[in-house]
C-alpha cells in the first residue's frame, strides 16, 4: 500500500492538450484576452486596441448612425464608439455654430463654470493626470476626431 502512495506522490502536474501552431492562434489569444477584459468589467478608458477596432470598422465601410439608436451590445463590443459619438457630436456642433453668431465673451458660453461638451479635450483630461496619461488621451481623442472627419466627408 505504501508503494501506491509513493506512486501518487510522484505524479507530475496535469497534462494539457498541445495545440499545433496556426496563424489563427494569435487571433484566438487576442480574443481570449479581450474576453477576459470584458469579464473583468473594464473601466471606461479606451485602449489603443479599441481605437484600432473602431478605425477598422470605419475603413471597412461600417457607418454608425445616431447614438440614440445604438444597441448597447454594439457599444459593449466597440468601447471606443461612445467616444466616437461624443467627438462626432462636438464636430457637427462646431460646423453648425460656424454659421451662427458667436456669443459675447461675457456670456455663459465662455464661463469657466460651464462644463465642456462630452468628448472635448477638457472632459477627457483631469487636472491631476500625469503627462503620459494626458498625452495618451489627447492622441486617442485626435484619432477619434480623424475617424469622425473621415466618415463625415
Amino acid at each position: 500500500m505504501s508503494h501506491q502512495r509513493n506512486l501518487l506522490r510522484h505524479v507530475g502536474p496535469p497534462l494539457h492538450k498541445q495545440h499545433s501552431w496556426s496563424p489563427d492562434i494569435y487571433r484566438d489569444e487576442a480574443w481570449l484576452r479581450r474576453k477576459g477584459n470584458i469579464k473583468n468589467k473594464r473601466s471606461k478608458s479606451v485602449t489603443d486596441e479599441d481605437l484600432d477596432e473602431l478605425k477598422a470598422c470605419i475603413e471597412l465601410g461600417f457607418g454608425f448612425g445616431s447614438p440614440e439608436v445604438v444597441d448597447q451590445r454594439l457599444s459593449d463590443t466597440l468601447p471606443a464608439l461612445e467616444l466616437y459619438y461624443a467627438v462626432n457630436k462636438q464636430y457637427n456642433d462646431a460646423i453648425v455654430s460656424k454659421s451662427s453668431v458667436l456669443p459675447p465673451p461675457s456670456s455663459a458660453a465662455f464661463d469657466c463654470e460651464t462644463p465642456s461638451p462630452l468628448g472635448s479635450p477638457h472632459t477627457i483630461l483631469d487636472l491631476g493626470d500625469n503627462p503620459k496619461t494626458v498625452k495618451m488621451r489627447l492622441r486617442q481623442w485626435a484619432q477619434v476626431v480623424a475617424c469622425s472627419v473621415k466618415q463625415s466627408s
